[in-house]
Parts: structure tokens; sequence; C-alpha cells
């Protein structure tokens, strides 16, 4: 019996990428799949785009409902799933068309419970091949070496990974519908704490398309630094059952809430003239007196240049510095991708 893999689509709003996503996911090398699309209360042309797609490929479940979020979406996803594995593509994305067949080999090769690959960052200003869990293949892999790969850059992701269903149904796992930011980060974690077996593919299988990326708001809402919290809490909760290192454990967390400040700053920095300077150091002087950040503040610490300012401004409390610094790395750095995109464009690779 051939196996059969489903692809779980969320849709929301996406008629200018959703047709390269379908296409290139019908185009697999691999045939026998089923892809299921979830409509997310679309508004725009998506449904007109899917429907199309639907009348000509009977591979295709197509699905709607009210707007829920991406979380829910999924959730119906994995449940009307008939597949023996289920991968996740985001709607703006595209895929090899090698991306079925070879992660279902690399899977099946010694009955794995999840296989990760390689991505390509597509930006206008280039393409960069990227792999989150690239170390040595012959060491031996565990849940904990896992975990560390996973809360790390975007391997917390459900792209670029193929799982089995089975886990999934055998422990009721879903995606947490109250988490609206790295609820795929939770869900990934809890599925690693039922494996036994992992593996890693060193091929650049799937096309991580940032070309569609929003622009950044100018407040940054208390809900989004909740949001977070609550997201490093459940990390922590999952490894410290899963009788992780508790050091381990604080470093994990230590990095995550350091990055989402960073972040923040970044953010507040590009918006400077926006919405003003007293506006964003007030903003950031909430957000580091949030009793949960503020116990980690004096643990910051970096080995990355550009970071370490940022450090240092925090610690000894001087915001406005950190912002106007924000700023200007803002500017810097926007003139090198300018020019580096420029270069590009007039190369052709664009």
């Amino acid at each position: 019996m051939i196996t059969k893999v489903s692809l779980i689509v969320p849709v929301y709003n996406n008629e200018k990428y959703i047709g390269k996503c379908i296409g290139s996911i019908l185009n697999q090398t691999y045939k026998n799949i089923e892809l299921i699309i979830i409509n997310d209360g679309s508004k725009d042309n998506s449904d007109n785009i899917i429907t199309n797609f639907q009348k000509t490929d009977e591979r295709i479940k197509y699905i709607k409902q009210e707007n829920s979020g991406p979380s829910q979406a999924r959730n119906i996803g994995i449940n009307i799933a008939t597949g023996k594995y289920l991968m996740f593509i985001d709607s703006d994305d595209t895929v090899d068309k090698y991306y079925v067949e070879y992660m279902l080999k690399e899977i099946e090769s010694n009955d794995y419970d999840i296989v990760c690959c390689g991505y390509k960052d597509i930006s206008r200003f280039g393409v960069v091949k990227c792999n989150d869990f690239s170390f040595d293949l012959q060491e031996k892999m565990n849940k904990f070496t896992f975990f560390e790969h996973v809360c790390n850059g975007t391997g917390g992701v459900l792209w670029s990974k193929i799982i089995k269903k089975q886990i999934v149904d055998k422990n009721q796992l879903n995606l947490d519908k109250d988490i609206f930011m790295c609820e795929d980060l939770i869900f990934i974690l809890e599925y690693i704490s039922k494996c036994k077996s992992f593996s890693v593919l060193n091929k650049y299988l799937y096309n991580y398309n940032r070309l569609n990326d929003l622009s950044i708001s100018s407040n940054i809402s208390m809900n989004y630094v909740e949001n977070h919290i609550n997201v490093c809490k459940k990390i922590n909760d999952i490894l410290k059952y899963e009788n992780y290192k508790k050091e381990n454990i604080e470093m994990i967390i230590l990095m995550k809430i350091q990055s989402i400040v960073i972040s923040i700053l970044e953010k507040q920095g590009n918006n400077l003239y926006k919405i003003g300077l007293k506006k964003c150091t007030k903003n950031i002087t909430d957000i580091l007196e949030i009793e949960y950040i503020s116990l980690y503040i004096d643990k910051f610490n970096t080995d990355n240049k550009l970071h370490k300012p940022y450090i240092t401004f925090i610690k000894n409390k001087n915001i406005t510095l950190a912002l106007i610094y924000s700023y200007l790395i803002n500017k810097i750095n926007s003139k090198r991708r300018g020019l580096k995109y420029r270069n590009i464009k007039e190369a052709g690779e664009l």
C-alpha cells in the first residue's frame, strides 16, 4: 500500500501567493498526497483561486471557517487528515518539487518520529539557505538535542518538518488557540516530548517567503508581550516535565526573553519618528518593568557585537540611548540592504 501524506495549509487573505503555494504542492514528484486547505474567513479573492484548483485536482480538500486564527485552522486540518504523515505549509510559501518525496523517504528509512529539513529564506534582498538543525548527522540525536534546536531561530516552526499522525492522535495534540504567536513552537515541543527518534535532512526543500512581510507596527501591544511570556512559561513547563536540566531551561528562557526585548527595541527604533521618542521610551520602560522580564535583565549577555550596546543600555536603564542606537542601526542596515538589493537586481537574480 502506498503511503499517503497530508499537507495542511491555512489561508487568510492571501490572494497574491496562494496560487503559487498550491501549484508547488500539486507539482510534487510524490503523488499520493492530500492537500487540506482551510480558508480562515478570507475577504479577498483567495476563495476563487482555491476553488478553481479544487476543480482540477481531486486530492484537494477545501474547508471554510469564520476567522478563528491559524491554530484553529490547523487543528481542523489535523482532525480530518487521513495520511500516515502530516506536513504543514504556510500559504505564502512554496516547496521544492521533491519536498514530500525526500522527507518521506528519510522518515521511513529508519522509522523516525520526526524529520526536519533546511529552507531558503527569500526576501527582496536575496535568497539565503538556512538550516536550524545543521549539526553533524553522525552524532547521536536525542530528545534534548532536538529541544535545544527547536528553541533556536526558526527551529520551532511547523513547516520544513514531517511528523506522524499516529503520535499526534494518540496524545491528542493540538495547537493552543489562546496563543497567537509561537503557537507552533509549543506544539512542536509537545510533539517531540512524545518522540523516540529524530533525523535531519540536509537539503533546502522549503521556500520561506518574506517578500510578504507586513510593515512593522508603530505601537507594541502588551498582548504581544504577554503572549511571549506565556510561551516562555509553557516552554518551562514542558521541559521541566521532561526532566531537562534546570540550568539549561533557564538559559533557553533567558535567551527567549532577551531576544524579545531586543526585537521590540529594534521595532520601536524603526518607528522613532513615527510615534516619537517619548512614547517609544515609555513603551520599552513599561515592558522592562514587567516582573517576569525584569527578573532576567541582569543576566542578559551576548556575543553579537551589534546587540552588545543594547544589553549595556538596558542594564543601565538608558532606554533613550538604546532607541537612538536602534534607529541609527536600522538606517545603516536599510542602506546596506538597499545597495545589496540593487546589486542583486542588476545581476538578474531577482
